[in-house]
C-alpha cells in the first residue's frame, strides 16, 4: 500500500496514493478515522505509478491572490476546488463524500487523458471489455450478477480512455447494487451495449451518431465550462464512430451471452 505519514515540521497528514483508470492521485489527510476508511475503500488500487495530482482534504487552503479555481463543485456540503497548483477537496466528513467528490474530480480530469466516466457495468470475455450501459433500472447490476465469478471489472461506473489509438475500459471503486469492489485492470473494449429489457435476446448495431445518443445522457460529467464540455462532446464523438455500439435486449438471465458478438 502506497500509504505515508508526512512528518516533516508541522505537517502530520497522512498520505495515501491511488490510481483510478492510470491518473495516480495522492489524498493528503489529518482525520485519522476517514484515512482508515479511505486505506480499506480504495485498497486495490494504490498502484500510483507516475507522479500524481496531490488532493489536500479538510485544510481550508485558497489560491494565492484569491484566484478563481479552474473547476469546482459543491457536493452536500463537501466543495472541491482545482487550481492550477493545487487541488483542495473541503468540509468532507466521511468516505462517502469523498468517494463522491473523487468521481466529480475524475469527470474534469479525465479530459486531459482523453477518456470519461460511464454509468455502466463492465464485465471482461475473452479478454475484452463488454461494456452495458442504461438508464437507471435497465439491468446493469444484473448483468454483472449473472457474469462469471471474477470478470466483473465495475458494476455501476466505468473509466473508458483512448490510448495508442485503442479504447480501453478500467475498473473503478465505485461499486453499485452489486458491490462489485471492481478491479484495478483493463481491456481492449469491444463494445457497448445499451440494455433494453425484452421478452428475447437480441442485439443490434448502432450507427456512430445513435451511439453518441446513448453516451449522452449516461456520462458522469459535472462541469458548466463552455470549454470543458466542448471537449467532452470531441471526445465522446470519436467514441461513438470508433467503438461498436449495439442495443442489446435481453431476459435477464444468462443465455444473453450467446448473442452477443465476439
Amino acid at each position: 500500500m502506497n500509504a505515508t505519514v508526512a512528518t516533516s515540521g508541522r505537517d502530520s497528514r497522512q498520505q495515501f496514493e491511488l490510481s483510478i483508470g492510470r491518473v495516480p492521485l495522492r489524498l493528503k489527510m489529518t482525520d485519522a478515522q476517514l484515512y482508515g476508511a479511505t486505506a480499506a475503500r480504495y485498497a486495490a488500487f494504490t498502484d500510483a505509478g507516475e507522479q500524481p495530482s496531490t488532493i489536500a482534504l479538510n485544510d481550508g487552503a485558497t489560491a494565492e491572490g484569491g484566484a478563481l479555481a479552474d473547476f469546482g463543485y459543491e457536493f452536500e456540503g463537501a466543495v472541491l476546488r482545482a487550481f492550477s497548483n493545487q487541488i483542495c477537496f473541503d468540509g468532507v466528513r466521511n468516505q462517502y463524500a469523498l468517494d463522491s467528490l473523487l468521481r466529480i474530480f475524475l469527470s474534469w480530469k479525465l479530459l486531459g487523458h482523453h477518456g470519461f466516466l460511464l454509468h455502466a457495468a463492465t464485465v471482461i470475455r475473452n479478454k475484452k471489455a463488454y461494456i452495458f450501459t442504461g438508464r437507471s433500472g435497465a439491468g446493469k447490476s444484473t448483468v454483472a450478477s449473472l457474469a462469471p465469478e471474477g470478470s466483473v471489472l465495475t458494476d455501476e461506473i466505468s473509466l473508458l480512455r483512448r490510448e495508442g489509438g485503442i479504447w480501453r475500459a478500467y475498473g473503478t471503486p465505485f461499486w453499485g447494487e452489486f458491490r462489485a469492489a471492481g478491479s484495478n485492470t483493463s481491456a481492449p473494449v469491444a463494445g457497448i451495449f445499451r440494455l433494453l429489457q425484452a421478452a428475447e435476446n437480441r442485439v443490434e448495431l448502432l450507427r456512430p451518431m445513435a451511439m453518441l445518443r446513448t453516451l449522452l445522457p449516461n456520462v458522469l460529467f459535472f462541469s458548466a465550462e463552455a470549454e470543458a464540455n466542448r471537449q467532452l462532446l470531441e471526445i465522446l464523438t470519436q467514441a461513438a464512430k470508433e467503438i461498436a455500439g449495439y442495443n442489446l435486449s435481453f431476459r435477464k438471465d444468462r443465455a444473453f451471452w450467446e448473442v452477443l458478438p465476439e
